[in-house]
């Protein structure tokens, strides 16, 4: 990003408002970039837990009014997943249903905490 800027100033020290336009031009190039790569084109491409967001390109090109929609969905998403019904071990081997609760026996309820009634005595001097 560095290096792309000192190119757009041609190495030059700039005003701060001509550095602002630099970085708001590249972010902006940034965002065109990401656009491209919801349809498997340009310089990026989509990771596994985001990959549900690419469209065909045949699609892409032919559906103007809902790039904007797939685009704003896109950086919407985290890439967080929450499987609540599942549980997985450590190492990724075993996958199991959740229980919505501990398992007990038919009746069995849960005790209450038990309480110390022993009191430390203090030391008198």
């Amino acid at each position: 990003m560095n290096h792309l800027l000192k190119l757009k100033a041609d190495w030059r020290q700039l005003p701060v408002n001509s550095c602002v336009e630099n970085v708001f031009d590249i972010v902006r190039l940034q965002y065109v970039e990401l656009r491209s790569a919801l349809s498997g084109r340009g310089n990026y491409t989509l990771v596994a837990a985001f990959s549900r967001h690419l469209v065909p390109y045949q699609t892409w090109a032919s559906a103007a009014a809902e790039k904007d929609e797939w685009f704003a969905k896109f950086l919407r998403d985290t890439g967080a997943r929450v499987h609540d019904k599942a549980v997985t071990s450590q190492d990724g081997g075993l996958t199991m249903p959740a229980t919505p609760k501990v398992a007990r026996k038919p009746g069995q309820v849960r005790r209450p905490p038990r309480t110390s009634t022993c009191r430390l005595k203090t030391v008198q001097q």
